[in-house]
């Protein structure tokens, strides 16, 4: 038992992994390097992940289980109409109001065994004990640390804008939903390329400084709020700033920015923002333009299926006037209803849009 009361360590359980498949198959898993076919759903075949591992996994999966950023996996899961494929629940991270869309999505996800506790650390036991099909990963798991593990392990990656499309269509391949996957790849480039029609003639003088952050820490995590800002016809102020992970600054660096439009993680956040004197000159708060990101399965900020809608209501909220004509109501409803599979209500879109957690 470790110190965080989840048992066996990774190690030991690849080790004792290999050892079981070893055991059972022998030399057989070579050979089954293949194709399927109709006729017989417990052949295997072989698929390359996004960290160039072939790793064989069986034509037909049935339970999935994921491991490491939970929500951003299970967007992609919901997108391909396999959510009800997870044989795990949320995370302990995730197990709040902000996730509640997770659970609308898969209700059963309620009532399944919780992998990582609030180390992150997983629980292998009990992930042996949900004998998935396959684990889908993705994060600061070593994918070479899984190569000798005796269940399939997809890693999946998301450093640049390209990996979105790679991630989907290697899912679409793993779950043997590739016309899915290239429904929504089609809708992913037709929604970026309407928001780039609808800029046509802005000039860069007229696009908006925008700072996307956490008001209470003044970081703006992962590097992937700059494209869609950028995309979405704004200038990232946090743009030129390199790095792998958050970047932090000062109220002062704030200040220098002068941000046109502010968006925060969260409605509470926008009540900090007028309330900081510190902020009070900047030119969003000025204007009163502080909004809060929507929040569906995953927040939209971040790394998540639904990117595209982050882009398409990011350009209605940076230039009202050029995309007056998109209603962000119907937009979210159709997509859900057409990759996820559920028909939202108004007042659950209206929660949506507003970053409402309630």
């Amino acid at each position: 038992m470790s110190k965080t009361g989840w048992p066996i360590s990774l190690g030991k359980w690849l080790a004792m992994a290999w050892f079981c498949t070893a055991c059972c198959l022998g030399g057989a898993q070579a050979s089954e390097i293949t194709g399927c076919t109709k006729k017989n759903v417990t052949e295997s075949r072989s698929v390359i992940d996004m960290a160039g591992r072939t790793v064989v996994i069986p034509c037909r999966i049935d339970r999935i289980a994921t491991i490491g950023p939970v929500p951003v996996i299970n967007s992609y899961l919901f997108t391909l109409g396999a959510g009800g494929k997870i044989v795990n629940g949320l995370p302990h991270f995730a197990l709040t109001r902000k996730w509640r869309v997770q659970t609308v999505l898969a209700p059963h996800l309620t009532g399944q065994p919780v992998l990582q506790g609030p180390s992150r650390e997983v629980n292998i036991e009990a992930l042996l004990k949900l004998s998935p099909d396959v684990v889908i990963t993705m994060g600061p798991w070593n994918a070479k640390s899984f190569e000798t593990a005796g269940i399939p392990i997809i890693f999946l990656e998301w450093k640049n804008t390209s990996d979105i499309k790679a991630n989907m269509k290697l899912l679409g391949s793993v779950l043997n939903r590739t016309s899915r996957s290239d429904a929504y790849l089609r809708y992913f480039e037709n929604t970026i390329n309407r928001v780039r029609h609808g800029l046509k003639g802005v000039s860069k003088k007229s696009r908006p400084k925008v700072l996307y952050f956490d008001p209470s820490t003044l970081t703006t995590p992962l590097v992937i709020a700059d494209w869609w800002i950028e995309e979405a016809g704004g200038r990232s102020v946090t743009a030129g700033i390199s790095r792998s992970g958050n970047v932090r600054y000062s109220h002062e660096q704030v200040l220098l920015w002068n941000p046109d439009i502010m968006i925060v993680p969260s409605q509470e956040q926008i009540k900090a923002v007028y309330r900081d004197r510190r902020l009070t000159k900047t030119g969003a708060v000025l204007n009163k333009r502080v909004y809060v990101i929507p929040v569906g399965a995953h927040p939209w900020s971040h790394r998540t299926a639904e990117q595209p809608l982050t882009v398409l209501w990011a350009a209605k909220t940076f230039f009202p006037g050029r995309f007056r004509q998109v209603s962000m109501e119907r937009e979210v409803q159709t997509f859900y209803r057409r990759f996820f599979d559920h028909e939202l209500s108004d007042e659950d879109t209206r929660k949506i849009l507003t970053g409402d957690a309630g």
